[in-house]
């Protein structure tokens, strides 16, 4: 296997793993597997990154979406909210997420950060290096998790 499809892979699984482990300590979390396999946690939260306890949508079957986000240097998100808790984790690049109405956060690569859910917010890249992140949401399945803000 190519290495960067081995290391796609092992990140892939270690978010979903991280995302699926209730909140015990990353040791007990690593003791589920053989002692040949390495878990490390990458991130643990009960809120988003403005504070917000995370919910769970209910109304439907679960479903959960996962991309790999791009975005060259100087593109931007647009404004835009998230309807259900989503969940980031930062390869390369750097991102600077823009909240209206509220503090502008700044992420590298190798930061996880649960998304903000139902404020508007808009990323964009900072630098001149194009961001890639993966990206993880937890929804209703056939339901959008983000919604886009109207261009003014």
């Amino acid at each position: 296997m190519h290495p960067l499809h081995q290391f796609r892979s092992l990140l892939s699984l270690a978010l979903l793993a991280a995302m699926a482990l209730p909140l015990p300590a990353r040791d007990e979390a690593a003791a589920e597997y053989s002692q040949a396999v390495r878990a490390t946690t990458l991130l643990r939260t009960t809120t988003d990154v403005a504070g917000t306890p995370l919910v769970y949508p209910t109304g439907g079957p679960a479903g959960v979406s996962g991309l790999i986000v791009e975005l060259p240097v100087g593109a931007e998100t647009g404004w835009h909210r998230h309807t259900v808790p989503c969940f980031a984790y930062i390869l390369s690049g750097t991102i600077a997420v823009e909240q209206k109405d509220g503090p502008t956060r700044t992420f590298r690569a190798g930061d996880a950060f649960a998304e903000l859910v139902g404020l508007l917010h808009n990323g964009r890249t900072i630098g001149a290096e194009p961001a890639r992140l993966v990206f993880f949401a937890a929804g209703i399945q056939g339901q959008a998790f983000t919604t886009k803000e109207a261009t003014k």
